[in-house]
């Protein structure tokens, strides 16, 4: 005779009984592997800092072009001698007009510290910047890193390194094309530049700033870009043209 459970009585048949039991345990399994896979896949945030309210004085000299960056003196490794801070004003907007009357001199600076990995940057407090000294500094040497075929993504590099997280993929494309439509200095991030990641700033082949329009339809989507890196300090440079960038399938 089969086995038959009325919902009220007090225990189940035994054949019944035992099927339940399977059943849950196969489902607290099903359910303890799809939360390991799930916990897999899921991308790690990058170890990016925006430390917002938290302002700080920096003193450097200023390099304002391609992008504006403040070279700090004896704050960078024993190779270069100096770090290089790149600078962007509030909001979704460059700093250039702030800093194009004082290219090449000693300033003292209000801002915040913006940071990712290695690659710091300073989003600067409109109006704080101030001469320390008048004399001029000599443009770092620049070195040639050669020619290169890269994959990687166009983003824009204040939420890249910190403000947002993460600062890159199609969820953030709309923000970085309004960050670089407003003056943020564009980066090109790639996870294979001689086998290790590299954020490049991308310039034309005079390296002077890309214009924006000839690659804002590429932003936030895996491209590959063809050009010559170039190493100045800390900061690499990525010289192309916009018929050197492709959309990766």
């Amino acid at each position: 005779m089969n086995e038959f459970y009325v919902g009220y009585l007090p225990k189940a048949p035994s054949g019944i009984a035992r099927c339940i039991r399977a059943v849950v345990v196969l489902l607290l399994i099903f359910a303890a592997i799809a939360a390991i896979v799930f916990a897999k896949v899921q991308r790690t945030l990058a170890p990016s800092v925006f430390e917002y309210g938290k302002l700080g004085t920096f003193e450097g000299t200023i390099e304002a072009s391609p992008y504006p960056i403040l070279i700090v003196a004896g704050a960078g490794s024993a190779e270069s001698g100096a770090s290089r801070y790149l600078l962007v004003a509030e909001g979704k907007h460059g700093a250039d007009s702030q800093v194009v009357a004082f290219a090449g001199k000693t300033v003292q600076l209000r801002g915040t510290r913006i940071y990712r990995d290695n690659q710091t940057m300073i989003e600067v407090v409109s109006g704080s910047i101030s001469l320390k000294r008048d004399s001029t500094r000599s443009q770092p040497p620049s070195q040639e890193l050669g020619i290169f075929e890269l994959a990687g993504e166009i983003v824009d590099s204040k939420c890249y390194l910190g403000v947002m997280n993460p600062g890159s993929g199609k969820v953030h494309r709309d923000c970085a094309v309004r960050c670089i439509s407003g003056g943020i200095p564009p980066v090109f991030a790639t996870n294979d530049f001689n086998g290790s990641p590299a954020i490049l700033l991308l310039t034309d082949l005079h390296q002077k700033p890309l214009p924006k329009e000839t690659f804002l339809k590429l932003v936030a989507q895996p491209v590959r870009i063809h050009g010559s890196v170039v190493k100045t300090g800390e900061t690499l440079y990525l010289k192309t043209g916009p018929s050197a960038i492709s959309p990766l399938p």
